[in-house]
């Protein structure tokens, strides 16, 4: 994978976030009558992309996680299933899944310069720690007391790969995508029955932020949106 290709053709962040609000305007979504819900990872780098989000949907019930993973399960979901507007008779949610990865100017993949450093540091830097114990053998699902959420990371990343293949072969854009994909089934799985409420509509953005030489990038890879039973397509330009 070309990661400085895909950044190329990858949206501009406040673009991305203004072209949800405009995909799902024709489906009756807008900032007074949609909960959004957004999963992104922990790292202050993202703040960025919830504030882009917030400035086009409001305040958002946050379920985010190291990597982006969906980790909140069905008491998290149920609260903000009973936070949303629902004065016209229909409640509407707004999910975004994005993980993320850096990309540096020379293009080293999975590295970034943050603000006020000289040295790149990694990102996601859970990602990349994970990638790294794959490649050393040293992966391991058991449940760390101590490091609680990546451990459970890692077991649900883990379940996921083929591990007679080896981890040699995996770069760390398939990992991110791994968790992207990841994420955005949990989520989905875990709404399955706001997805048979007829009176329930759920829009879906699974994507993946790239941390670029020229500032952050979305490359969209899901856009869904859920009407009672019906799933029609959302107007959005999907790679």
């Amino acid at each position: 994978m070309d990661l400085a290709h895909v950044y190329r053709e990858a949206e501009p962040l406040y673009p991305f976030a203004t072209g949800t609000i405009a995909a799902l305007a024709p489906y009756g979504f807008n900032a007074d009558n949609t909960l959004s819900i957004v999963g992104v990872c922990r790292d202050e780098l993202m703040f960025s992309a919830e504030h882009a989000l917030h400035d086009v949907w409001g305040a958002a019930f946050d379920m985010s996680s190291l990597a982006g993973m969906v980790l909140l399960g069905r008491s998290g979901l149920a609260a903000a299933a009973h936070h949303a507007p629902g004065d016209d008779g229909r409640r509407r949610f707004v999910i975004v899944v994005m993980p993320h990865i850096g990309l540096l100017a020379d293009g080293t993949v999975g590295h970034v310069l943050r603000e006020g450093q000289d040295v790149p540091s990694t990102a996601c830097g859970a990602l990349v720690g994970l990638l790294a114990q794959m490649r050393a053998g040293q992966f391991t699902n058991a449940l760390d007391w101590d490091d609680v959420e990546m451990s459970v990371v890692a077991t649900i990343l883990g379940r996921r790969l083929d591990h007679a293949d080896g981890a040699a072969a995996l770069d760390l854009w398939t990992l991110t995508d791994l968790a992207r994909q990841t994420a955005s089934a949990e989520i989905m799985r875990l709404a399955h029955e706001l997805l048979e409420d007829e009176d329930t509509d759920v829009a879906l953005f699974s994507g993946v932020l790239i941390h670029g030489p020229d500032g952050d990038r979305v490359h969209l890879a899901e856009a869904s949106l859920w009407r009672g039973a019906e799933r029609p397509p959302v107007a959005r330009s999907l790679p």
